[in-house]
């Protein structure tokens, strides 16, 4: 076949990724015109008005090729990280850095470890790359930092560790993920994958650019603009790595990959700090709504430190997630994740909750 004769063999035991059914889709499904969507993480809240504004005002700029080093929003972030604009890379959101580290590190053979239950663009990364990935155990569907640490061998070029975790919502105490980076040889590249940050309250918010900063060459940090900045739609993450290995990712990485308007509306938003406390404070008002609620149905779920709340229905979560949707509600089944009674559900506003609730009380 001529497939067969073509396709890069790392390709072959990539599971595909699955994302969050789209309202249009669902409505084009199923022919239910109202529904709302708590599947996908985005910010419930949408995006700063000074975003969108400023978007509309580059209407007429969009026939021009961006900068294809994105220096503005770079030198930025570096100031308010207080890193150097070398140690900072951008690309077609978190997902697009994590793709670009990978073909500018990952080499035939090399173990990638990564925790069973967690982002799972990691392996494809890993897989694409022809490495080698090992799986660390979770314990209680928690990250095991002990069992990660075990695992490292000769052979370890990369650890993914995400951090608030996705699908769980866990957060790993800072201590402890202190201590661990600590433990890592320095020959192993960490990458702390960061795009829920932001939602994690302070007390369980490790310090990791200061970390890096103390000195940390293998350690790479991960965030993202789709989550606390509402965009998205537009696509916009940025890595923060040694100076070296950050030449090395912009060598090989697409000269284009975050457009004009990605890159104005990341600088706007960064500049609006009182929609981050606007968003950071109605995720964590609703996600006391949220813990009342399951409470009362007595349901399990994970306290989280994202803008999602990972929940045991105690039953196949395919079925809950088809019989919600009859109802309107698009939520996440976790059986990607070999979860198969969880789902994962965004923090909407007041009004979507509430009907989230409604459904699932009828469902159950």
């Amino acid at each position: 076949m001529f497939l067969s004769r073509i396709a890069n063999r790392g390709t072959s035991a990539i599971k595909k990724y699955v994302p969050g059914k789209s309202i249009k889709e669902a409505q084009a499904e199923l022919g239910i015109t109202e529904m709302i969507k708590l599947a996908s993480n985005e910010n419930a809240f949408g995006a700063s008005p000074n975003s969108i504004r400023a978007i509309q005002e580059m209407a007429d700029q969009i026939h021009v090729y961006p900068d294809s080093q994105s220096r503005e929003i770079r030198s930025c972030l570096a100031e308010q990280l207080g890193v150097q604009l070398g140690e900072i890379t951008t690309g077609n959101g978190a997902d697009g850095v994590i793709y670009n580290l990978g073909m500018a590190v990952i080499d035939q053979g090399d173990e990638i470890i990564f925790p069973r239950i967690t982002f799972p663009i990691y392996e494809t990364i890993s897989r694409v790359m022809r490495g080698v990935p090992v799986y660390s155990e979770m314990r209680d569907l928690r990250i095991d930092l002990a069992d990660i640490r075990e695992k490292i061998s000769d052979r370890t070029k990369v650890v993914f560790l995400c951090n608030p975790n996705n699908p769980t919502g866990d957060a790993l105490p800072p201590e402890e993920v202190k201590a661990f980076l600590k433990s890592v040889p320095e020959q192993v590249l960490v990458v702390l994958d960061e795009a829920y940050i932001d939602f994690t309250s302070s007390q369980a918010k490790l310090d990791s650019v200061g970390v890096f900063r103390g000195g940390m060459s293998n350690l790479f940090i991960l965030r993202s603009f789709s989550k606390i900045y509402g965009l998205a739609g537009l696509r916009f993450g940025y890595g923060i790595g040694d100076l070296d290995l950050v030449s090395l990712i912009n060598l090989i990485k697409p000269p284009f990959d975050v457009s004009i308007l990605a890159e104005r509306a990341a600088i706007d938003a960064l500049r609006d700090q009182d929609f981050v406390h606007k968003t950071v404070e109605g995720c964590f008002e609703e996600k006391r709504f949220f813990y009342r609620q399951l409470d009362a149905l007595g349901l399990d779920y994970i306290r989280s430190h994202t803008n999602f709340i990972l929940i045991d229905t105690g039953r196949d979560a395919q079925e809950v997630f088809q019989a919600l949707l009859r109802q309107g509600v698009i939520v996440r089944a976790a059986t990607l994740y070999s979860l198969p009674t969880h789902i994962r559900v965004t923090i909407g506003q007041r009004a979507e909750n509430e009907r989230f609730f409604e459904a699932l009380r009828a469902v159950l």
